[in-house]
């Protein structure tokens, strides 16, 4: 580093291209865990005709929701937190049972494109 104020300025490392979360979140009941553009872990589910994602941590007690991967209770309606049984609507992170009720997972924008990968952010 230098005191010269006409040095040039170094420049900044580019980012590293983006890349899917997921080519295979085909059908419902199926989760993809994936990492945030911001480095949290998360995960990605398709639910009727859309696609949430949510940073993979319970608010109840902070712990990730899965259990060996596994995200989606049993019937199939709703994401489920393996360590205490608090389920939430996977359209929108609502806990509408169990020790968190009335709270939220967080979400993460994700977007779909016409090939069916599903990428991090907002669609260009």
């Amino acid at each position: 580093m230098t005191d010269d104020p006409t040095a040039p300025a170094s420049t900044p490392a580019p980012s590293p291209a983006p890349t899917p979360i997921s080519t295979a979140l085909a059908a419902d009941r199926i989760a993809v865990k994936f990492t945030a553009p911001d480095g949290t872990p998360a995960f990605a589910v398709r639910w009727q005709d859309g696609v949430y994602a949510y940073i993979n941590q319970c608010p109840h007690a902070g712990g990730p929701l899965d259990f060996e991967g596994q995200i989606i209770e049993s019937s199939g309606r709703f994401l489920m937190c393996a360590r205490h049984g608090a389920i939430f609507e996977p359209d929108t992170g609502r806990c509408v049972g169990g020790p968190c009720k009335g709270a939220s997972l967080v979400p993460v924008a994700v977007h779909e494109r016409p090939d069916g990968s599903i990428w991090p952010g907002q669609a260009e």
